[in-house]
C-alpha cells in the first residue's frame, strides 16, 4: 500500500519516500487510504489498533490549565487576653504620673505578681488594654488542580476498513501545518507537571465578641481585692477610678465573653508550568 501511494504521488516533488513517507504540502488524492488512524478520549476506554498492530504514537492533548488552587481554609480568630494596664496618679481620665504594667505576651490570666507594687498614692485610676482577636491559622498548602488531558492513540493507516471509533488523519507537514479544510491536532507523548500552589494565607480577623475582666489585688497571691473591676471589649480602653488604700501588687484576668472571629482565606495562584514533551501533529480529513 505504501509503495502504491509513493508511485501515485511521484509527480509531486517529495523530500523522502521511506518506511514512513513524508506528506507533501498538497491535498492528497481523494481515493487514497488514510496514512493514520487517530482515537481521542479517556485512556481506559482506548481501543487497540487494528490487526494487532502496535500504536504508532500515544500521548496526551492537554486542556487549558486552571490558574488557581482550591482548598484554603482559615481557623478561627480566638479571643486573646490583653496583658498590659496603665496606672495613673490622677482620677480618670488621668494625666498625672503613670506606671505601665505588663504581665507578658503569654499571660493566661492567672494571678501575676508585679515586679514592684504600685503605691496607693500613685494609684488613683487604671486603664486596661482591650482584648484582641488572634490571627487565623491557614490550612496547609493545597495540591494544584489535576491536569486535564485527553488520551491519544495513533495507529498505522494501512488497513482497508475504518477501525471503530478512530478518525482518518495524516501526518502534518514539516512545519506542523495542515492543508486548507483539514483539522490540526497536536498532542504530546509526555506531560511533566512542574506546577505547585502558593501557600495559603488568611486575611485580618473580623467579627467575634471578646470581653475581658480584670481584677486587681493588693497582695502578690491575689487574695486581697482592690475595689476596682474593669471589663473591656474589643477596641475599648476603659478607665476606672481606684479608691482603695491598698497598693497594686498583682492582677488576674479572664474572658467573660469569647465568641471567635473569622478570616477570609486566600485563593492561591498556581506557580510553575506544565512541560510538554515530544510533540506530534496530525491533520484529520475534512468532513464530507
Amino acid at each position: 500500500m505504501r509503495r502504491l501511494m509513493c508511485l501515485a504521488l511521484s509527480a509531486t516533488p517529495l523530500l523522502a519516500c521511506e518506511d514512513e513517507w513524508l506528506v507533501p504540502l498538497m491535498t492528497p488524492p481523494p481515493d487514497s487510504y488514510p496514512v493514520l488512524w487517530m482515537w481521542v478520549g479517556p485512556k481506559d476506554e482506548a481501543p487497540p489498533c487494528a490487526d494487532g498492530q502496535p500504536p504508532r504514537w500515544e500521548g496526551w492533548m492537554p486542556e487549558e490549565p486552571v490558574d488557581a488552587c482550591d482548598g484554603c481554609t482559615c481557623g478561627p480568630a480566638a479571643c486573646v487576653l490583653p496583658s498590659r494596664l496603665t496606672t495613673d496618679a490622677l482620677s480618670c481620665p488621668g494625666g498625672g504620673s503613670s506606671v505601665s504594667v505588663d504581665a507578658g505576651n503569654r499571660w493566661d490570666g492567672t494571678c501575676a505578681a508585679l515586679p514592684s507594687p504600685v503605691a496607693p498614692e500613685e494609684l488613683a485610676s487604671v486603664v486596661y488594654d482591650p482584648p484582641a482577636l488572634s490571627p487565623c491559622a491557614p490550612s496547609e498548602t493545597p495540591e494544584p488542580p489535576p491536569v486535564a488531558a485527553r488520551f491519544v492513540r495513533v495507529c498505522a493507516g494501512d488497513t482497508s476498513q475504518e477501525p471503530p471509533g478512530f478518525i482518518a488523519c495524516m501526518q502534518a507537514g514539516r512545519e506542523g501545518t495542515c492543508w486548507d479544510g483539514y483539522t490540526r491536532h497536536e498532542f504530546f507523548e509526555e506531560l511533566v507537571d512542574h506546577r505547585a500552589c502558593a501557600p495559603c494565607e488568611c486575611g485580618p480577623p473580623a467579627g467575634g465578641t471578646c470581653v475581658a475582666e480584670l481584677l486587681l489585688y493588693g497582695d502578690s497571691a491575689c487574695n486581697d481585692r482592690v475595689d476596682a473591676t474593669l471589663s473591656a471589649g474589643l477596641g475599648e480602653t476603659p478607665c476606672a477610678d481606684i479608691r482603695s488604700s491598698l497598693p497594686l501588687s498583682a492582677v488576674r484576668a479572664s474572658l467573660v465573653e469569647a465568641a471567635p472571629g473569622a478570616c477570609s482565606p486566600s485563593v492561591p495562584a498556581v506557580t510553575g508550568t506544565l512541560e510538554r514533551r515530544e510533540p506530534h501533529v496530525v491533520c484529520s480529513f475534512p468532513e464530507t
